[in-house]
């Protein structure tokens, strides 16, 4: 179920739950493009979201206060030091 760590326990399972950023833009990309016959002529408007989507996502960069930062944090607070 989950590993034990001192007294804490902590699942595995819902740490690699993520978020999917773009991925309705991807979807919305891919189905026209299957429409089209692969067409990218026809697709350009929903090329232009995904391409200006993934621009956001890059700019946002990396989130720093993770899972494993914050049990190092509790880990050193419970040995006291």
């Amino acid at each position: 179920m989950g590993r034990k760590a001192g007294v804490m326990r902590v699942n595995p399972k819902n740490l690699t739950r993520r978020t999917m950023p773009c991925f309705q833009e991807m979807l919305i990309f891919l189905s026209c493009l299957q429409k089209f016959n692969y067409d990218d002529d026809k697709v350009v408007n929903e090329k232009n979201a995904l391409n200006k989507c993934m621009e956001l996502q890059a700019k946002q960069g990396k989130q720093h206060n993770t899972i494993n930062y914050h049990l190092q944090r509790i880990s050193r607070m419970m040995k006291g030091g």
